[in-house]
């Protein structure tokens, strides 16, 4: 993964998890990013960044 790719999932990850948290709360983004063990994005592995943000975007397009 180029760090430009990264950039781009972390930013879409960021966008994700701050409308699940308006709705939802931060403990629900907590929990997916445990899923993966880790505490907040810059905690994530690299090639867990596609599942964590489509694990969010799911709970995301939920909420609608």
């Amino acid at each position: 993964m180029t760090s430009y790719e990264r950039q781009n999932w972390i930013i879409n990850i960021e966008n994700s998890a701050a409308a699940v948290e308006s709705y939802l709360g931060s403990a629900v983004v907590k929990s997916v990013f445990e899923r993966y063990g880790a505490h907040e994005i810059q905690d994530l592995n690299p090639s867990d960044l596609p599942n964590v943000f489509s694990d969010l975007y799911a709970i995301e397009v939920d909420m609608d």
